[in-house]
């Protein structure tokens, strides 16, 4: 199968996607509102008032442990014993592979969730209206908190949808485990070279610097601009790494 790009092929490849997948997700959807009419009764709304609403707490926990799970199981079929066959003949590229399922888990989930959560929001607030004679402000859709949440998501996603490529099984909690053991080798290192470059700045008996380091780079990087580029650049790579994971399962042996 050719690398190129079918739009007719990859709607298929999406819709063959999505069909086993309505049934469980009519049943998570249906116990997600439950709970959600159950957390807006139980809401003590006296000491919630300096939080974040309730509802975007509440959308931003579905958003990431429902779609973090979703995406982590997204290329299963892949790693199975049985399954991977199948998966390997469905006549569709790589890139289709990878497009449908990146969209499916990402984007196009996201979009679900915030009319799904619209919903539930409406349902929470009727149920607590009818019992309780109260009701919370509406599910604000556009507003930053909710840009930060999906963002926040689609950050993790990119990880997550790396890992369910890469990783044959536990493909959640070892993609959270690697990205600990990154951060933390990332803060070890940052740390080890701040006291090699910048020497004058540490007491040798202290951890922490006891003098101010003159970064030169401290306000080019410091600008808001800088960080989404960078952070946008880095999130592109990691999505090029695992469609190159991807492409590279098509000529392993297991396959």
């Amino acid at each position: 199968m050719s690398q190129s790009l079918s739009i007719p092929r990859l709607r298929r490849q999406m819709l063959n996607d999505v069909l086993p997948l309505l049934k469980p997700a009519s049943w998570v959807l249906l116990i997600q509102l439950v709970v959600t009419s159950l957390l807006y009764l139980g809401y003590n709304r006296e000491h919630g008032g300096e939080d974040i609403p309730i509802s975007q707490s509440t959308f931003a926990a579905y958003l990431m442990i429902v779609g973090l799970v979703m995406t982590s199981m997204s290329f299963r079929d892949m790693h199975h014993p049985l399954e991977r066959y199948r998966y390997l003949m469905l006549p569709v590229s790589n890139l289709e592979r990878y497009l449908g399922r990146y969209l499916l888990t990402g984007p196009l989930y996201v979009i679900f969730m915030l009319v799904a959560f619209t919903i539930m929001d409406g349902a929470g607030n009727l149920v607590t209206h009818l019992v309780l004679n109260v009701t919370e402000p509406r599910f604000p859709q556009f507003s930053r908190i909710t840009g930060y949440i999906v963002c926040g998501y689609l950050c993790a996603h990119v990880l997550m949808f790396t890992g369910a490529i890469a990783f044959r099984s536990w493909a959640l909690i070892k993609t959270a485990l690697t990205v600990l053991g990154v951060q933390f080798s990332t803060m070890v290192a940052a740390y080890i070279a701040a006291r090699i470059f910048y020497p004058g700045s540490f007491d040798w008996t202290k951890l922490q610097p006891v003098r101010e380091m003159k970064v030169m780079l401290t306000p080019q990087f410091d600008a808001k601009w800088m960080n989404i580029s960078v952070g946008v650049l880095f999130l592109a790579w990691i999505l090029y790494v695992a469609y190159r994971c991807l492409k590279a399962h098509e000529v392993q042996d297991e396959l």
